[in-house]
């Protein structure tokens, strides 16, 4: 899976400056969108030396390889991280990759967390009505708690939400 930029994401970006913040080196820039953030800790606990919510600023892009970066930003679940390489870098030509939508939705539940919902899905609300997304991954709130129901908003770890408590 994963976490690179899309065109329509960029132009968000573009849109809503003060609502994401971005990291950037030679290679590649880091965006981080908190509106998005489920708190998942995938950046924190896969890479530290860049990843540490006790810095300021929290993101330290130069403290691994592009490389090991990108691996890292792939497995944030809600694509609050996302990243681009940068044009200037680019050496070689990039080949458009015929992409087929996935024939299944995938649903991974997180530990004392939401349920990760990606692929070809549609999501309703109790109306029937479709509920927009802005990515092709959505986190559904397990522990009753969200403000922006049925989609997570992190409370489940203000109010230490387990799993043990379904």
């Amino acid at each position: 899976m994963s976490n690179k930029i899309t065109k329509a994401e960029s132009e968000e970006l573009k849109n809503n400056r003060g609502r994401s913040r971005s990291y950037t080196n030679d290679e590649i820039t880091v965006f981080w969108r908190p509106e998005l953030c489920i708190h998942s800790a995938n950046c924190l606990i896969g890479l530290p030396g860049v990843f540490d919510s006790s810095e300021r600023p929290w993101v330290n892009i130069r403290g691994a390889s592009s490389k090991e970066i990108i691996k890292t930003v792939n497995t944030c679940p809600s694509r609050a991280l996302l990243f681009m390489k940068n044009e200037s870098v680019t050496l070689r030509k990039n080949r458009k990759k015929s992409r087929k939508p996935p024939k299944f939705a995938r649903v991974q539940i997180l530990k004392d967390g939401p349920a990760i919902i990606s692929g070809n899905f549609i999501l309703r609300d109790s109306d029937k009505k479709k509920i927009r997304l802005k990515t092709d991954k959505a986190a559904i709130c397990r522990c009753g708690a969200s403000h922006k129901k049925p989609l997570c908003d992190g409370t489940h770890l203000r109010i230490g939400f387990k799993d043990s408590d379904l």
